[in-house]
């Protein structure tokens, strides 16, 4: 009992021995903050309950010191730990690092360096030294003026002194992105459009940060120019809804499009005009450590040739779902599913009547189809649909404003029901029109996905998904999906883009298919 007043009391008065944190024992710890602290505005329990959580043991002849999270610790920069000017090593915030007994000067914060600021701490043989957060999170939600999170960017600077902190972003939950945690000194500070100075007089927004406290702004932008609407403490959307965790897209568009396509199958090869619009949908459910992902996404299209009339063109329905574990903030085992199918039948126009020839793949007759004219049917309505899955460890290459890059490997499968979809194997050199019937298949091997982005500038984005399945059974014939997409913002609704895909799968065509589509396109958010 006197043990835990006296306790209570040198935490009460801050006292230190020559300006060195003292450490707790194990009976010490309890559900109850330090002095200065403001749990109720964390994500975390207090200080002391987030210590005795942590498994790490501390062994015979070691002592421990423990710096606390006040958000997702995977969001937040990890502490560096110095003794006599030698960096021991960076510990996740959150985590107990384990040390020999000694006086330690542990580096806290965001930015550079230089910005971060420290505490001197004494660790003891069989004790953990808990460093009271007295300094101040900070989580900014860059949105527009709709309330649509996205990849916004803006500069923090610290008042009186003027110090540029750094360069922050928004997240784009479509790409799977966190909101990163600041972890800075108490005081004033100032938000600002990035590229302004602190002499600017408007585009700027300042708060003040209070000792132990976790605050939550919400950063209004324009997506075009990047100016600053509005900001200030505003309850989330998801608080609002009940739906904590959840993110829900919606987004209906329209495409004019100019492309050029070669043994595509189901497309006739060659130049076309094509109008056409689309409904994309993302649910995104993010607890801590947690990841599931899902999106439905229809688009069709209708072509025109010349002197033809409008006819199906793309037609294409699609959902994947993804769940990532996240062990730590750059790696984690994930396991997929998805499908992919169009939704109406598929056809070749004959124009006047022609004989339609059944071939094997190695272009030997089979049998005649008949002669046909018109529209020719080659597949049945979500003929082929494809099934695919996998699982396997993804990992996070780099992770910044102008670049990003994600990469997943793994073991992965992929089901192709054909339905008795033919696809063309035309010889020119005769009249008639030979197809091939592709038959039901079936594939499993490793599986690779690279997945990035570039940010040229504010208004041009570069993304390109290359994925591979490498058969176990038929090696030399790999499936490989790669599409890039080159986009230019007009403005906030409207699009200018370029995309290239190919295909190479012996179990769709025996031709390596390729496609270049400039398109523009229009879109219109819901959710």
């Amino acid at each position: 009992m006197i043990r835990t007043l006296v306790s209570a009391l040198v935490l009460a008065l801050g006292l230190t021995t020559a300006g060195v944190v003292a450490s707790a024992g194990p009976d010490e710890r309890g559900p109850f903050a330090y002095p200065g602290e403001q749990p109720w505005t964390w994500d975390q329990p207090g200080s002391r309950e987030q210590s005795a959580r942590d498994p790490a043991l501390v062994p015979v002849g070691k002592g421990a010191l423990f710096v606390p999270a006040m958000s997702d610790p995977a969001v937040e920069p990890p502490y560096i730990v110095e003794q006599d000017g030698t960096i021991i090593d960076s510990f996740p915030i959150g985590s107990r690092a384990v040390l020999r007994p000694g006086i330690y000067k542990v580096i806290i914060g965001s930015g550079a360096l230089t910005d971060r600021f420290e505490r001197r701490v004494l660790v003891k043989e069989g004790r953990t030294t808990i460093v009271p957060a007295t300094w101040s999170g900070l989580v900014v939600d860059v949105i527009d003026e709709r309330g649509i999170p996205f990849r916004g960017s803006y500069e923090i600077v610290r008042m009186p002194e003027r110090a540029n902190i750094g360069l922050g972003l928004g997240a784009d939950a479509e790409l799977g992105e966190e909101l990163r945690t600041w972890l800075l000194e108490p005081g004033t500070y100032m938000l600002i459009k990035t590229g302004e100075s602190y002499r600017a007089r408007r585009d700027f927004y300042t708060f003040r940060l209070q000792p132990g406290e976790l605050l939550r702004l919400s950063l209004v932008m324009d997506r075009d120019d990047g100016s600053i609407l509005g900001a200030g403490q505003v309850t989330s959307p998801e608080e609002e809804t009940g739906i904590r965790n959840w993110r829900l897209h919606l987004v209906l568009g329209g495409e004019v499009e100019f492309n050029s396509r070669s043994d595509m199958v189901g497309f006739p090869s060659g130049h076309g005009f094509t109008l056409g619009g689309y409904l994309d949908f993302v649910a995104q459910y993010k607890p801590e450590r947690h990841l599931v992902y899902s999106r439905i996404k229809f688009e069709q299209k209708q072509v025109k040739f010349p002197g033809q009339p409008f006819r199906k063109d793309l037609d294409e329905l699609r959902f994947d779902a993804l769940y990532v574990l996240r062990v730590l903030p750059w790696i984690g085992p994930y396991v997929r599913f998805g499908t992919l199918s169009p939704v109406f039948k598929s056809h070749v126009d004959l124009g006047d009547e022609r004989e339609v020839v059944l071939v094997d793949s190695s272009g030997d007759r089979v049998r005649s189809l008949g002669t046909q004219s018109g529209m020719f049917e080659l597949a049945k309505p979500f003929s082929p649909f494809e099934l695919k899955g996998g699982a396997g460890i993804g990992f996070i290459l780099a992770a910044s404003y102008i670049l990003d890059v994600n990469f997943r490997v793994g073991v992965g499968t992929r089901a192709l029901f054909n339905h008795g979809m033919l696809s063309l194997s035309d010889d020119r050199n005769t009249p008639e029109l030979e197809v091939v019937r592709r038959d039901d298949a079936f594939r499993w091997g490793v599986e690779a996905t690279l997945v990035g982005s570039l940010r040229l500038t504010r208004w041009v984005v570069v993304t390109t998904e290359f994925e591979m399945l490498e058969p176990f059974e038929d090696y030399k014939n790999p499936v490989i999906h790669w599409n890039t997409n080159v986009g230019l913002r007009l403005v906030s609704f409207a699009s200018l883009n370029y995309f290239f895909r190919m295909i190479s799968d012996v179990e769709r065509s025996d031709n390596l298919q390729t496609e270049h589509r400039l398109l523009l396109r229009f879109t219109w958010r819901i959710l």
